[in-house]
């Protein structure tokens, strides 16, 4: 899986709270351990008070998972955004200025955490079009959308829990794809399957692109989406368009 060998900016945004925000910490690190001569990026943290990056309260086992996160990233600016501010969007228009790209993983699909994922892509959307930047990578999740996956126990009761148990947090992941799809950005909607803590890297990850190429396992470490969300946003292969995410089975772990 190459990357892109030119120097390219990269904004990356992601919640502090919430395993989908920890994807995007994650394609920070991928970032940051390429070095600025094959890449840059800027760094957002987005909150109901923006007070924090939520970087040590990343949930991955084992610890040592999470002290590599914090050492790759001990010495990164990252903005703290307050996603509700009246000046988020323009905070966020001036560090897109001169991106090629943006990562976003704005919310989260866990109970009793902020529904930020909606306000997050309105506000990420609209700054790009005043920075003038168009590719954005969005994290999503499966079940929200024509997710490809074929009839199975997990996806009945994964969508029995948005729709019964947690049907604002349904709300808010279709309303964060409406305002993507709805754009005339070059967009990726990326639908992961479990982003269990405990799952381990490999370094790779299965896609589906559309119906009748089967299932995916139930879970997928986080730095493997993540890996995928920078690959995506530095050398594009998917355009308008949605793809889910899971695990490598071929793959070993890393």
């Amino acid at each position: 899986m190459s990357m892109a060998k030119a120097s390219k900016l990269v904004a990356i945004v992601w919640a502090s709270k919430g395993g989908l925000g920890d994807v995007g910490k994650f394609a920070a690190m991928h970032a940051a351990a390429k070095g600025s001569e094959q890449l840059r990026f800027r760094a957002v943290a987005v909150s109901e008070d923006g007070q924090d990056t939520g970087i040590d309260a990343t949930e991955v086992k084992p610890a040592e998972r999470l002290e590599k996160l914090q050492e790759i990233l001990k010495d990164v600016e990252i903005v703290k955004l307050n996603i509700n501010s009246d000046d988020a969007e323009a905070q966020l228009a001036q560090t897109f200025q001169g991106c090629d790209s943006v990562i976003a993983c704005p919310g989260s699909r866990q109970s009793g955490i902020a529904r930020t994922c909606g306000i997050g892509a309105r506000k990420v959307v609209a700054a790009m079009k005043t920075a003038e930047v168009k590719r954005l990578v969005v994290l999503s999740s499966m079940g929200i959308g024509d997710d490809y996956l074929p009839g199975s126990c997990i996806k009945y009761f994964w969508g029995f829990l948005l729709k019964v148990v947690w049907p604002s947090t349904r709300r808010d992941l279709q309303e964060m794809e409406a305002v993507v799809l709805n754009s005339d950005l070059d967009f990726l909607l990326v639908r992961p399957m479990g982003i269990d803590p405990a799952e381990p890297q490999r370094g790779s990850y299965a896609l589906l692109t559309g119906r009748g190429q089967g299932g995916l396992e139930i879970t997928v470490a986080k730095e493997d989406v993540a890996l995928f969300l920078l690959e995506e946003a530095l050398e594009p292969k998917h355009s308008k368009t949605a793809v889910t995410i899971g695990r490598d089975t071929k793959a070993l772990v890393i």
